[in-house]
């Protein structure tokens, strides 16, 4: 009650109360191998000694355990990082079979930054965290993975696999391309691919002329009914752009007239 009543008299008074100590520096701190790594969170100046200054991110390179002062513009905090992990993730395997795989050993756990052949590796950048048998998202351009060991928090220095670019697989031709007459439409019909999900979606051309802007997931197509000799085509679409080759479907005026019973 007595701390409560102070603080009221001294309101009263006009008198107002110490005033709160300035916020530390914010900052993310990173020890990856040899190097340790520093990056301001939004626009705040900083100052540290015996570190260099390059894109945005402070850097030196020092194995050991350190402390070293972090300067803001209104305070300072003093950070500490434990010593460098010796050894480095080994790869025993990494390869591109539509998905990426890459099979690794020395650690539990994995941190896998995707980066251009020829740039470096961002440590703050978004990174992925995998076990020992790493299956990733499909992608055929040109690109590295550096990968650390973690070890108590702590991530060793990395290790580099490239893949060169690739041409993305090709879709199985659309299969038992068919048609049916109903309630005076023509329903063309035919098996979805079962192609380990290369195939996204279809197109579809009547005479050569394209009626799906995008490519459909149905593997049906309702159009109206022709009044002579049609040829349909369906492609399938990957999910990288690229098409199979055209399953094709000639409707002579004679089928029209058997499907209609005529």
């Amino acid at each position: 009650m007595l701390s409560i009543a102070m603080a009221f008299s001294l309101s009263a008074c006009g008198i107002k109360a110490p005033p709160k100590p300035p916020a530390p520096p914010q900052v993310l701190v990173k020890r990856i191998g040899e190097y340790i790594y520093i990056k301001p969170v939004g626009n705040e100046k900083l100052k540290v000694k015996g570190f260099t200054y390059e894109n945005g991110i402070f850097l030196k390179k020092d194995k050991s355990s350190a402390c070293f002062e972090i300067k803001g513009k209104e305070s300072s905090s003093l950070y500490c990082v434990p010593p460098a992990i010796e050894k480095r993730p080994l790869i025993v395997k990494a390869y591109r079979k539509f998905r990426i795989h890459i099979i690794l050993k020395g650690f539990k756990r994995y941190r896998l930054y995707k980066h251009p052949i020829d740039k470096p590796f961002n440590p703050f950048q978004e990174s992925i965290t995998t076990g020992n048998n790493a299956i990733l998202p499909p992608d055929f351009s040109s690109f590295c993975y550096a990968i650390t060991g973690i070890e108590d928090g702590i991530e060793s220095s990395p290790t580099e696999v490239c893949f060169k670019k690739q041409t993305p697989p090709i879709p199985q031709t659309p299969k038992n391309l068919n048609f049916m007459i109903y309630n005076g439409k023509i329903y063309i019909y035919w098996e979805p691919n079962e192609d380990n999900g290369y195939t996204i979606g279809y197109l579809v051309y009547k005479n050569d002329k394209l009626l799906t802007k995008k490519p459909i997931h149905s593997n049906v197509f309702v159009d109206k009914l022709p009044k002579g000799f049609t040829v349909f085509k369906v492609e399938a679409v990957g999910e990288y752009g690229t098409k199979s080759k055209p399953a094709e479907l000639q409707i002579t005026l004679k089928a029209l007239k058997q499907a209609l019973g005529f």
